[in-house]
This record gives structure tokens, C-alpha cells and sequence, in this order.
């Protein structure tokens, strides 16, 4: 059998600590060298074995799949790529809780793509076509990314995107100049490189975490963001997401072809929200009716706390131009979301999010909505009483425009008196009132709430649209809140500790302001 004096070089460098040549000496003279004889078919198997844990094996590796023939390049790298999905595969059965072991495995898939994107575009097509080329490549990449993105983490998955729009950029240029292939057949291979995108997009998207919503937030909302969100991770999700946008541009994706797309659910439309949110607002810009046609996709995600930034970001520069919603439910998820999320920030964002949609809403719709909010079904006891700042919000919007609005009419408290003007329960201040139990429920923060409303009301409905100052209902209200609660004061003032003093002196702040407003109002 005939030796292979390269592979022999290689295997002493790697082997001998006494060799004469290392593997940078090979690594320098290959690359300067175009006399050299590389196997691939027996080099690249050996070196892979080293691959990443040895740089210098990486390196060699990866100057071969430059200078070597990309035929045997195609078909070692084929055959390394099925045993690298078999070794995802198994970690995924049997070893998911060996991490650093599933990362290893996500890294070499990364460099296995950077190898194609070397290879690929040095193919020399003779009988059969880059569509040919192409197809099985990349079902098989497709499958391996698949099995890739669960054993990934944020700075793996950011990766793997990386390495993945290298290739298919390099790949569809290799298309586009191939003299031999029909139209036809580049769209063909346009639309398999779109689809091993789109798929990929769906499975790692949520790597990307570039907190767009964040620096939306805090760019047209400076007064309601918490903390600056622009930062070196935040700024490397950005870039993957500006690549990933290149791609998709390289394949003739765009916004409205995406919106489509979007309608077929399930990952695809999971991969176009990701784009559609990335894309650069000066290209695509944010109109309301784009939320009418992702608003199922945008429900469903929010309800599974999936690309919830790329979600909130929509939504929330979607809600901030000019029109109306037909329906509520996505201000709903949004509701939930801005209740039960564990991060504060996530909170906050959904909350100033919830905020813009509701405007959004019809104004009956938007009554019966708040309904919903203020009710004790309300399974969010804080979103009950943030709820009465966005009734607030709305009220006031209504009472200051010249056109009739069921928000600012006697309507209002039809609906919602029972929720604002009353306590929860109704007898909460009767004969079997506990004070203690009372302060550390979530009803004190809400009356303050609702007697912050309550006052500004009185003070801005001079022409009483709402019948806040009709004497039935300042007697109701009077009967049903105001006297009642005053009457327990005392009590919660001895047993308030230093919890829950200051809840104690902002009721009896609030309530002595209503009284006062009351009082000036005849």
C-alpha cells in the first residue's frame, strides 16, 4: 500500500512529542505550497479526531478543506457529519445532563459548517447540477443543526447561527454563478437554502437575545425603562440577528414574503417572527396592521414564554403608530405575561407593551376588556391593581378628546364601578374585618389605586361625563368605600408595623384626598 508522506508528517507531529515538523510548520508550508498532494479522505477523518482540543489540528483541518480536492472534502465531511448527528443523538438520550459534553459536540458542528462554507463554493459541477449538490448536503446539515440547538447554550447557539449564515451566503453565490444550472434550478436551490435557514432560525432563534424590546423601551420610552439594556451580550445578539437578516436577504426573503410565510404557523413562523422583529425599521417599517396578521403566532409564543423579546419588540413599535385593533386577545397574553413573568425587566416591558395595545383596542372592547383586569377572577392579583392605572389612562384620553367615547360616559362605572369604587370583597369592612390579614393582601395597594383614580376623576370630569359627581353615585360611593374605610383607619394604624405603615398612611393620604374633593366639589 502506498504511504501517504502528509498524513505521515501529521500523524508524528501529533504523536511524537520529538518530531521534526509541528503541525503549524505543516499548517504554513501547506498553505504556501501548491505542489502539495493532499488525501482528504485520510487526512481530514484523523485530524477531526483532534479537532478543537488541539488548535493546531483546527487550523490544518481547516487549511485543507481550502487547498484539498473538494470532492473528497465533500464526502469525508459527509461521512463526519453523520457520526457527529449519531453523537447528538445519543447525548440527547443518554447524557443531557453532561453539558460541557453536549457544548463540545455544538462546537465542532460550528467548525464542521465552517468547513463546508469552504468547500461548497470550490465544487467543480460536471454531469450534475448544484441542485443534486445540494439537496442531500443539506438535509443532512438540517438535521444536525436540529439535534445541535438542543445541547446548545446561548453562546453555542449564537454560533451555530453564525457558522450557518457563512454558508448559506457563500453556498447561494455558488449558485448564482454556476453556468450550467437552469433558472429554475437556482431558484430550486434558493429554496432549500431558504428552508434549512428558516429551520434553523426555528430551533436556535431563541439564542439570539439581542433585548430589542429593551432598547425600543428605552429609545421612545426613556421615562418607563428600568435599566440600560444595551450591552456586550445584548450587542453580540445583535450581530448574529444582522447576519441572520443577510441571509435571508441573499435568498430573496423579505418582511412581506415573511408575513405570509408566517401564516403556516409552527417553526416556520417562529423562524419569520425572528427575522420580521431583526429586520432594520428604516427598510421595514412598523405599521399596526402587521400585528392583525402575526397576532396568532405572537399569542401562541407569549403563551409558551417563547421569543418573548422578539414579541415584545412587535408588539410594542407595532402599537406605537397610528390605528386601531380588532381584537384583544394579544393585549390579553400580554396581561399575563407582564403578571407572571419572573423577571423584572421582562415585567416592566409588557407592561409599557399592554399599555400601548389597549389604546389600540375599540372602546368597548377596551371596557369589557378592563373588566376582565379589575375582576377578582383575575388570577394576577397585581395586574388588578395595575390594571386601574391603564382604566386611568384611557379615561382621561377619553375625556379630553371632543369625540363621544364610551369611556368617558356613565357607561364607565356601569361597568366598572363595582371593581373601582368598591372594596373586595364587599364586606370587607364589616364586622368581621381583620386588619392584620388586610394589610398583608394585595387590597391595599389596589384602594390606593382606585382613590388615586377616584380623586383625579373628580378633578378632571368638571362636566361630569362619567356621572362621577352625580349624588347617587358620590352617595354609593360614599356608603360602599369611603366611609367604611375610614372607619377601620384606626384599627390598621394599631397593628401597622414597618411593613406595612407606609401602606397604612398612603390609604388614609388617599382617602383624605377624595373626602377633600368631594367636599370642594359643591
Amino acid at each position: 500500500m502506498h504511504e501517504d508522506p502528509v498524513l505521515n508528517i501529521v500523524t508524528a507531529a501529533l504523536d511524537d512529542k520529538e518530531a521534526k515538523w509541528n503541525l503549524e510548520d505543516i499548517n504554513a508550508v501547506v498553505l504556501s505550497s501548491e505542489d502539495i498532494q493532499l488525501n482528504a479522505l485520510d487526512l481530514c477523518p484523523y485530524l477531526w479526531q483532534h479537532v478543537l482540543e488541539n488548535e493546531g489540528a483546527t487550523r490544518l483541518l481547516n487549511t485543507i478543506s481550502i487547498k484539498a480536492s473538494s470532492k473528497e472534502c465533500i464526502i469525508t465531511l459527509q461521512e463526519i457529519q453523520e457520526t457527529l448527528s449519531t453523537n447528538l443523538s445519543l447525548w440527547a438520550q443518554e447524557d443531557q445532563e453532561d453539558e460541557e459534553a453536549g457544548h463540545r459536540l455544538v462546537e465542532k458542528l460550528s467548525f464542521l459548517l465552517q468547513l463546508y462554507s469552504n468547500i461548497t463554493p470550490r465544487l467543480v459541477l460536471r454531469k450534475k447540477g448544484p441542485l443534486e449538490t445540494l439537496d442531500q448536503l443539506i438535509k443532512g446539515i438540517s438535521t444536525a443543526l436540529r439535534l445541535g440547538s438542543a445541547a446548545a447554550d446561548k453562546g453555542h447557539g449564537r454560533k451555530l447561527l453564525e457558522s450557518l449564515s457563512k454558508f448559506i451566503v457563500g453556498v447561494n453565490r455558488w449558485v448564482k454563478a454556476s453556468s450550467s444550472a437552469s433558472d429554475n434550478e437556482k431558484n430550486d436551490c434558493i429554496d432549500l437554502l431558504a428552508t434549512l435557514l428558516l429551520n434553523s432560525l426555528a430551533t436556535c432563534g431563541s439564542y439570539i437575545q439581542a433585548n430589542i424590546a429593551e432598547r425600543y423601551l428605552e429609545n421612545h420610552f426613556p421615562r418607563r425603562y428600568l435599566h440600560s439594556s444595551v450591552d456586550s451580550e445584548s450587542l453580540q445578539g445583535q450581530e448574529v440577528a444582522s447576519l441572520m437578516i443577510e441571509s435571508a436577504k441573499e435568498l430573496k426573503l423579505r418582511p412581506k414574503s415573511l408575513l405570509k410565510l408566517a401564516s403556516q404557523g409552527g417553526g416556520i413562523a417562529l423562524a419569520c417572527i425572528v427575522l420580521i422583529a431583526h429586520w432594520p425599521i428604516e427598510e421595514y417599517a412598523p405599521e399596526l396592521q402587521q400585528l392583525s396578521q402575526l397576532g396568532p403566532q405572537i399569542e401562541f409564543l407569549l403563551q409558551s414564554s417563547s421569543l418573548v423579546d422578539e414579541c415584545m419588540f412587535l408588539l410594542m413599535s407595532r402599537a406605537n403608530t397610528q390605528g386601531e385593533l380588532e381584537v384583544d386577545t394579544l393585549a390579553s397574553a400580554v396581561a399575563a405575561l407582564a403578571s407572571s413573568s419572573p423577571n423584572p425587566v421582562q415585567r416592566n416591558t409588557a407592561f409599557v407593551t399592554l399599555s400601548l395595545l389597549v389604546k389600540k383596542i375599540p372602546p368597548p372592547a377596551r371596557l369589557a376588556f378592563f373588566s376582565e383586569l379589575l375582576s377578582n377572577e383575575n388570577p394576577f392579583p397585581q395586574m388588578r391593581v395595575a390594571a386601574v392605572g391603564l382604566v386611568k389612562e384611557s379615561v382621561l384620553e377619553a375625556l379630553a378628546s371632543p369625540e363621544k367615547n364610551i369611556l368617558a360616559s356613565n357607561a364607565l362605572f356601569g361597568q366598572l364601578g363595582r371593581f373601582l369604587l368598591r372594596p373586595d370583597p364587599l364586606d370587607l369592612f364589616g364586622g368581621r374585618f381583620d386588619p392584620k390579614e388586610f394589610l398583608t393582601s394585595s387590597e391595599p395597594p389596589r384602594l390606593i389605586e382606585c382613590l388615586g383614580f377616584y380623586y383625579t376623576l373628580l378633578q378632571r370630569d368638571t362636566s361630569n361625563k362619567t356621572g362621577i359627581r352625580d349624588p347617587s353615585s358620590v352617595s354609593d360611593t360614599r356608603r360602599g368605600l369611603l366611609d367604611p374605610l375610614a372607619g377601620c383607619l384606626d384599627n390598621l394604624q394599631s397593628v401597622a408595623d414597618e411593613n406595612s405603615g407606609m401602606s397604612v398612611i398612603a390609604l388614609q393620604i388617599a382617602l383624605e384626598r377624595a373626602q377633600d374633593a368631594l367636599v370642594n366639589q359643591r
